[in-house]
């Protein structure tokens, strides 16, 4: 018992002795003992403060801060009260706690000492003016420093409660309108009634976070008289809020648009907090005693919305517990006494005043802190900076295991030093650093490169003054300080300063004379002025608000610096680059000039072009500003396309409203210009599928436009060939996050190459739509010089060959000017004037390209294309005018000559931060920062002699890391959680490569020691650290386990490629495998759980030392195979295994197969070529050599019908597989391929005689020692079923345009091969094959559930038990569905309506414009491709169809007509003429550079005459480029393309040729509008004069021009060539409709009137008088007509309306007897429109 009692008396000893740290158990006071606040009292208060950090939902996992201590308030006077705060303890803590939410003992927290100044900085007492339960004028002792006045601000902050709903002092928010009226009826009924009531009311409030919208809700406990309890809750609304403590570094997020969100709605998506508060309060409002307060905030912090269930967040509790009040004042009095303030108070707002120096000195630099910094208390930060630098050079030089996962956070942690740095220590340490140099084992990583990175990522006005200090002393390259200045982007606080420093070094003549340099900076500073000024869309800190860094005169002193500049500017290049910093800055002044230049029609296009893009910053600030200025650019038809697309790319980016929207729709039904139509009609449709929320109300009204425009499927294939808008997502709708993948491209009226092409990333994601994350474009004028004289070295297209060119040098030296035939007659006998002096016009403008690189919409650089920066080599090739030698290219080798390279880079990328007050009165600040760290060293050998041989030795490394970071900071110790992702890279590479004629072989060199190839890990943690200030210790860290991915970890420790290769790569670590492959799943195991994965290349003796890749190829030699083997495909298979109640469904299998065998009979090819290619891949050295090779054998005819092919594979037995032999694999394939027509006419009346089926026979045996073998045989054809064909029948059998339409429609959509009869018999098949065959079956029905019938059978006597077959038939009109027969020897599966991934149309039977052709090298191949996709005129008996699409009547007669025609060199290239001879045959004649080639049938078939002679030689003819058959003739070079059937003429031109062709083809500038140009180059609307203009008239033609323009009609059609692809009426009828007279009278027509009623419709008994389509009464008169009526719900009135309606032929009625008579008006005569 004694000694119990002596323990007790010690253990209060001790107690006693420890003072401030002593941990007392506190007792509530009961409610009946809480004490009104009056003045002369003390109440004493217990303190208890929780901030818990860690990842919500995944784990209990926290490091926690604790703070506990008594707080003693002493009323001096009703108003005057003073705060004391005593025994205060720090503890932390870093375990699972299961409720954050709830305070943890004292007991259970590490104990932090606290040093005397600190302690006493606490316990300082503050004085502060308490009226009507607002806490004013808070004054503190002068000595208090920042973080320990908000500690106490924060117990202030639990004290204000606003009962009377009094407006505080400097409260600049006002109260919302509807809370003042209810305000006032809550007055009234407190003076009525003496009782506590229940309500809520809302007022603006200073607390400690900011000062905002506060909600009270106040509920009585206690109706006793005597005891009066009620309970008030606070929440603060941190959207509603006018001040705020937040202090933001780096960039700041943008809203997308003007008025889509609030700015703090949109910092909440990336920071969300909410604060409650919670009183228990005695008395009443008037006068009343606070018994406790409870403070529960919670801060989140996501940067996804997928992480929505699973942030980082910080958990702050805060409560205040009455204890005892008394009635001593004299100690708490005599303290403050001795309160020495400065005369300052201050309001209840969190102090910044620490936060701000450190961010004004990051935006001032020492000039703001002459005498003294805010980082001064740190000591030897150049040391420190030293140590770093060195720690991190060693991190970096290791080649074997890479750059080490660390060395990233190394570096952002030097970046943090450097920001703390004065000037003269920056000095101090770039000196140093020399040092390290010198004294590194390594020469490959360089310290010094290293630190001037840092400097730029550091961003301080301190670095950047040392920076560019530096350059100008040229003690860093312009190379090295461009990138540099590069990384100045992003700074964590731009300040004008910066600005002027920047702008100083652009006008510097170091830069100035470097033009990498000089664009870069002036970007650099473009970028920077924007971030000052783009106040608008983001939202100001505490700081910014303090000292603003925009004004109205630096935005208009930058902008007109600007123009100044870009005044003085001549070249293209400068002028844009300039532009292109007045676009980063995006200020409003700038409009105004930039409007100027958009509209200077004598400013250069790209100019103009950029100054429309230099707005795009300014599309969310001012888009109805940006929609005024852009759309009259947009809408006027004579401005350039280009221009055009520009503007209304940008307009369609400001998210426009409905009646914008509706304007750009118009080009859609009216524009002239095939290529703003073509990028208006895809932008519309890509954007109409948009799932961003902020383009939904822009997508749904382009969704409704474009089916008003109607635009049919022969339009999108027309559009394919124009300019260009695609939007490829690749999204998440649960999330509504994802990417967003834009290309563009804009073409020009006068090139061929694209004017402006674009690759873009648009990203969505934590909500926020980002628009140009990432771009790179491409804009270009006249590059297309530089590509012809490319093409006229390279490449004629087969005309102008060397023979060619030879023999027509000959023959113009042997020959005299007249017998050029015709040529120069023709030529002056039309009188053409030229276009364009295409000559003189190419020199005055020289060829200029650029490529531009955009991030986060800022242009970053941009790499100009121009004689002037080409490098001597490229220029010399370019700009001669002979072909290039080896010589040459001698400066170009020589740069390779076994030089070493070695390149390094470290940047901080998206970096950004923000420091928030918590309710704790202690700051949390959010990072996240992506570091990354690269580096490739290496070296280069090129020769040539005979072959090349190339030899390059590289070694790339890259480190990069995300983080994430919560940190709690404070003097005294730092808590927070962390989440990082990390990968390291190391590739080293030694490969030799050698390319001789046909082959190639690549060597490479397997490394022979250990390597680490890849390191991957991921680890979210929280931490605890105790420092001094930002003297920080070794933090103790634990890592955070996912507690529903704990039981899915998987232990990696394989490896692989051993026993088959000898290459042993191990794969080592644990990952866990996430529930399900989402991307919800894949983030949530990356950011929440640790992962570690490795992945080593460990090399053994039996190892190969290298591994040679050898190639040959050999193509289009003469082949030895017989030229009747593809009769072997006769009756290839029986059709009685397929689906035969799908074959009777369709037409006659027998007829298709008799007509396919006569084919195989008759064909013979006229040439047969061999094409061979083999591939050997072996290791050289080891145990045991490796290889693995492939050959292909083809045989093909000249014309690409027939193939036969040998695929021969062979590889070494892997003893993984357990093999004993090489594996071999054998495929041959026979291959017959349809016919190809060019027309629709051509197609249904050749249909019977032409081939139209697919059939292929695939054998194919593979394995080592048992081979499987798999016999695969194909049909396809075209399938119409009955219905179809009656359907078609129908509407050929009408007569009038819409029929017509229907009809070629019908038949362009079903002309191509849709039924497929596939068999396959196997033998040997593994089971695992099997196997594989079983899941796919599985699939396919489990997939189609509702649409699959399965029917068990019985062994077919027809079909073996090794034998599978299948019928697959694609619907004809929609090509997204298809009905399958499935028969395997257990069942039959029948699939309907299938729907299929995309719409599938193959090998279709008609292109336009297409004929059989002979292909006898990879020159056709690329020539037919080429020619394919240009524009094409077709020109019928009385039809012509322009390039530029217009379709009209110009009748052709007996003189030649001028076609198409080279008007804009004076030497034309090529003219194409044509003319009739009689009513149906036609002869066309192509002058080609001097030569004439007429072509004309003779006896059924054409004839060709080269030069006035009759040509039959295959060989010749090929040398003119002339393809021939007995029904289609093909002339081909590099300037156009002509096809003549006898009756029909195809030309298709180069796009070199725009704005400088003629003839009755059009003008061919992609603008509809100016088609009708005359030889005298002037437009006309008379067709006959634009007809006459261009055609040849001599005596013997005269007579028959004069008759065909007096008899004939001219006028523009309606629609497209294909909607006229029958010249005559001869397929749908003889009612030829001819005008009486000059007036454009014509006969009206008789058909079948109708009359609907609801029930009923009604036919007139005879036909009755209407006017046909594009025609109106003109002279009418009455008549009674008997009308015949029938049942609407019949099959029968159905029937006849349908055929009244498409038919302009009388219906033929089943009933003639009248059920009623009706006066009609009728007409005498019609008039064409």
């Amino acid at each position: 018992m004694l000694f119990l009692t002596l323990a007790s008396l010690l253990a209060t000893a001790v107690f006693a002795l420890r003072g401030d740290q002593t941990r007392i158990r506190y007792t509530e006071v009961e409610d009946r003992d809480v004490e009104l606040f009056r003045a002369g009292q003390t109440y004493k208060y217990r303190l208890d403060t929780q901030i818990a950090s860690g990842i919500a939902s995944v784990s209990n996992q926290h490091a926690v801060t604790r703070l506990q201590a008594e707080a003693q308030f002493h009323f001096t006077s009703d108003r005057l009260v003073a705060l004391k705060l005593k025994d205060v303890t720090i503890g932390t803590t870093n375990q699972e706690i299961e409720n954050p939410e709830q305070i943890q003992p004292i007991q259970l927290f590490k104990e932090t000492a606290l040093k005397p100044e600190d302690l006493r900085l606490l316990e300082l007492p503050c004085e502060f003016d308490y009226a009507d339960g607002l806490v004013e004028s808070v004054r503190f002792h002068q000595q208090d420093q920042s973080w320990s006045k908000n500690i106490k601000k924060s117990v202030l902050n639990m004290l204000q409660i606003n009962l009377k709903q009094r407006k505080g002092m400097n409260v600049e928010l006002e109260q919302t309108e509807s809370w003042q009226k209810e305000r006032e009826q809550q007055d009234l009924l407190t003076k009525s009634e003496n009782q506590i009531q229940q309500r809520m009311f809302v007022m603006p409030e200073i607390t400690l976070e900011g000062e905002c919208q506060v909600t009270y809700a106040i509920n009585p406990v206690s109706r006793d008289e005597k005891l009066k309890m009620f309970n008030v809750t606070k929440t603060v609304d941190f959207h509603r809020c006018k001040k705020i403590a937040d202090i933001q570094y780096g960039p700041k997020i943008e809203k997308p648009c003007k008025n889509c969100t609030s700015q703090q709605e949109l910092e909440e998506r990336k920071l969300d907090r909410t604060t409650i508060m919670r009183h228990v309060v005695a008395g009443t409002p008037e006068k009343y005693g606070i018994k406790k307060v409870e403070t529960i905030s919670h801060y989140v912090f996501k940067t996804l919305n997928v992480l929505e269930e699973s942030p980082m967040h910080t958990i702050v509790t805060c409560r205040l517990n009455l204890v005892r009040a008394e009635n001593d004042r004299s100690e708490i009095e005599r303290e403050l006494r001795r309160i020495e303030t400065d005369g300052k108070s201050e309001s209840l707002l969190y102090s910044i005043e620490f936060d701000t120096k450190e961010k004004l000195f990051y935006m001032f630099g020492d000039e703001e802190f002459a005498q003294k910094t805010p980082f001064d208390m740190i000591k030897d930060k150049v040391v420190k900076v030293e140590s770093t630098l060195k720690k991190l050079v060693g991190m970096w030089s290791d080649k074997v295991k890479g750059i080490e996962t660390e060395a990233t956070l190394i570096y952002t942690r030097l970046v943090e030093l450097l920001r703390m740095c004065t000037v003269s220590e920056l000095e101090e340490i770039c000196s140093r650093v020399k040092d390290i140099n010198r004294k590194s084992e390594t020469e490959e990583v360089n310290a010094e490169h290293i630190l001037i990175d840092a400097l730029a990522n550091a961003g301080t006005l301190n670095t950047i003054k040392v920076l560019v200090e530096k350059v100008k002393k040229g003690h860093i390259q312009p190379t090295r300080a461009t990138r540099a200045i590069i990384q100045l982007k992003d700074l964590p606080a731009p300040s004008e300063k910066q600005m002027k420093v920047l702008t100083e070094l652009c006008e510097n003549n170091v830069c100035k004379q470097h033009e990498p340099c000089y664009q870069v900076c002036w970007l650099t500073v473009g970028n920077l002025v924007g971030e000052l000024c783009n106040d608008e869309l983001t939202v100001d800190d505490a700081v910014e608000m303090l000292k603003p860094q925009c004004h109205k005169q630096l935005k208009t002193d930058f902008v007109s610096k600007i123009m100044r500049t870009f005044e003085k500017f001549e070249t293209r290049y400068r002028k844009i680059m300039i532009l292109k910093a007045l676009g980063n800055a995006g200020l409003e002044q700038s409009v105004t000039e930039l409007e100027k230049i958009i509209r200077n029609l004598r400013e250069d296009p790209l100019v103009r072009m950029q100054a429309i893009d230099s707005l795009r910053r300014l599309r969310a600030v001012m888009p109805h500003k940006i929609q005024r200025v852009l759309m009259p650019v947009f809408q006027n038809v004579r401005e350039r396309p280009e221009v055009r697309m520009m503007a209304a790319s940008l307009i369609l980016a400001t998210f426009p409203e409905r009646p914008i929207l509706d304007q750009i729709g118009f080009t859609l039904l009216r524009e002239p210009n095939r290529q703003v139509k073509s990028y208006i009609y895809r932008a519309m449709k890509a954007l109409s599928k948009s799932p961003i929320e902020v383009e939904l109300e822009v997508a749904r009204h382009l969704k409704s436009l474009l089916k008003l425009a109607g635009v049919t499927e022969e339009d999108e294939e027309f559009f394919i060939r124009g300019s260009r808008f695609y939007r490829i997502p690749v999204y998440c709708h649960d999330t509504k996050e994802g990417l967003f993948f834009d290309v563009e491209t804009m073409f020009g009226s006068d090139d061929f190459l694209p004017k402006h092409l674009t690759t873009g990333l648009d990203t969505v994601f934590n909500g926020l739509f980002q628009k140009n994350t990432l771009e790179i474009s491409f804009t270009q004028e006249d590059v297309e010089q530089w590509f012809e004289k490319l093409m006229d070295m390279y490449m004629d297209f087969g005309y102008g060959s060397t023979k060619s060119k030879l023999r027509a040098g000959r023959r113009s030296s042997q020959e005299s000017d007249e017998s050029d035939f015709g040529y120069s007659k023709i030529i002056k006998g039309l009188g053409i004037s030229r276009r364009v002096d295409s000559d003189s016009d190419k020199k005055n403008n020289a060829p200029y390209a650029m490529l531009n690189f955009r991030y986060k919409d800022i242009d970053f650089v941009m790499l100009p294309l121009e004689e002037e920066f080409l490098p001597h080599t490229l220029k010399k090739v370019l700009t001669s005018d002979r072909q290039p030698t080896i010589d040459d290219l001698k400066d170009l080798i020589e740069i390779f000559q076994g030089r070493k390279f070695h390149s390094q880079v470290a940047m901080n990328l998206m970096e950004h931060s923000i420091k928030i007050p918590t309710t704790a009165g202690l700051p949390i600040r959010m990072w996240h920062v992506i570091p990354m760290l690269a580096s490739v060293q290496g070296q280069c050998q090129a020769e040539i002699r005979g072959e090349l041989k190339a030899t390059i030795k590289l070694h790339p490394m890259i480190s990069l890391t995300h983080l994430k970071r919560i940190e709690v900071w404070s003097p005294i110790v730092h808590t927070g959680v962390e989440s990082t992702r990390t990968m390291s890279v190391n590739i080293p590479l030694n490969t030799q490569l050698i390319i001789a004629n046909k082959t190639f072989k690549m060597t490479l060199e397997v490394p022979e020691k250990e390597y680490r190839i890849v390191h991957v890990h991921t680890l979210p943690l929280t931490y605890v650290t105790e420092q001094e200030w930002f003297q920080q210790r070794t933090p103790l860290i634990k890592r955070i386990e996912n507690q529903n991915l704990v039981h899915r970890l998987k232990r990696l420790e394989n490896t692989y490629c051993k026993r088959n290769l000898g290459m042993p790569i191990k794969i080592t670590g644990e990952v866990h495998v996430p529930h399900t492959y989402s991307y919800k799943g894949i983030i949530s195991t990356l950011l929440t759980t640790e992962n570690h994965l490795l992945i080593d290349f460990v090399p053994e003796e039996e190892s190969p030392r290298k591994i040679v890749i050898t190639g040959e190829g050999r193509f289009f030699e003469s082949s030895t195979e017989s030229r009747t083997s593809h009769r072997e495909l006769k009756s290839f298979h029986s059709k009685s295994v397929f689906d035969t109640e799908m074959d009777s469904y369709y037409e006659d299998e027998n007829k298709d197969e008799r007509q396919f065998n006569k084919f195989l009979e008759e064909y013979e090819p006229t040439k047969l070529y061999k094409h061979f290619v083999s591939v050997e891949i072996k290791t050289v050295g080891g145990r045991h050599e490796k290889q693995a090779q492939m050959e292909i054998e083809a045989h093909t005819d000249s014309e690409h019908r027939y193939v036969k092919a040998l695929l021969k594979m062979k590889r070494s037995a892997l003893p993984s597989m357990d093999e004993r032999s090489p594996w071999t694999m054998k495929t041959q394939v026979q291959l017959v391929l349809p016919d190809v027509l060019s027309t629709i006419q051509q197609y249904k009346q050749q249909e019977e005689q032409m081939q139209l089926r697919l059939v292929a026979k695939i054998n194919t045996e593979w394995g080592c020692e048992e081979k499987q073998l798999i016999r695969l045989n194909i049909n396809g054809k075209q399938a119409r079923n009955p219905e179809w064909r009656q359907k078609i029948s129908e509407i050929e059998r009408l007569n009038n345009p819409d029929a017509r339409k229907l009809y070629q429609q019908m038949i362009r959509k079903a002309a191509f091969l849709n039924k497929y009869d596939i068999s396959a018999d196997y033998e040997n098949l593994t089971p695992e094959t099997k196997i594989a065959w079983n899941l796919l079956n599985a699939l396919l029905k489990t997939r189609n559930f509702w649409q699959t019938k399965v029917e068990s059978k019985k062994l077919v006597q027809s079909q073996r038990s090794g034998q599978l077959t299948a019928t697959i038939v694609i619907d004809p009109m929609t090509h997204k569905h298809a009905n399958v027969t499935l028969k395997t020897p257990v069942e039959i599966i029948r699939i309907e309506s299938l729907t299929l991934p995309m719409k599938m149309k193959p090998f279709k039977l008609v292109k336009p414009g297409q004929m059989q052709k002979s292909i006898d090298s990879f020159y056709d191949i690329v020539r037919d491709y080429t020619v394919e996709n240009r524009q094409e005129c077709r020109v019928s008996k009385s039809k012509i169809e322009t390039f530029d699409g217009v379709v009209f009547k110009a009748p052709l007669t007996k003189c030649y007509s001028v076609l198409a025609k080279d008007c804009g060199s004076k030497n034309p290239r090529f003219a194409v003429l044509m003319k009739k001879i009689d009513n149906q045959d036609k002869a066309i004649k192509v002058m080609i550079r001097g030569d004439v080639i007429e072509v004309q049938p003779e006896d059924g078939k054409l004839v060709v005459m080269i030069n006035g002679k009759l040509e039959k030689n295959e060989k010749t003819l090929k040398e003119f480029g002339i393809d021939y058959n007995r029904n289609m003739v093909r002339i081909a070079n590099r300037d156009l393309t002509v096809r003549f059937d006898g009756k029909e003429c195809s030309v298709k031109i180069a796009s070199t040729h725009k704005n400088i062709q003629c003839g009755l083809c059009g003008h061919y500038d992609d603008d509809s509008d100016d088609e009708f140009r005359m030889s005298n180059n002037e437009l006309t609307s008379d067709l006959k004069s634009y007809h006459k203009s261009f055609s040849l008239v001599d005596d013997e033609c005269n007579s028959d021009f004069a008759e065909t323009h007096r008899q004939e009609e001219y006028k523009q059609l309606k629609g497209r060539r294909y909607e006229y692809d029958y010249d005559d009426d001869e397929t749908f009828g003889k009612n030829k409709r001819q005008r009486k007279n000059d007036n454009n009278e014509i006969d009206p027509i008789e058909k079948t009137q109708t009359m609907e009623y609801n029930q009923k419709v009604c036919f007139s008994v005879k036909p009755v008088k209407s006017c046909p389509e594009e025609s109106y009464p003109g002279k009418t008169k009455e008549m009674k007509v008997g009308f015949v009526c029938f049942d609407r719900s019949s099959t029968e009135a159905r029937r006849l309306l349908r055929e009244a309606r498409r038919s302009d032929e009388p219906v033929k009625l089943p009933s003639t007897k009248p059920s009623f008579v009706e006066t009609i008006t009728v007409p005498s005569t019609c008039e064409v429109y």
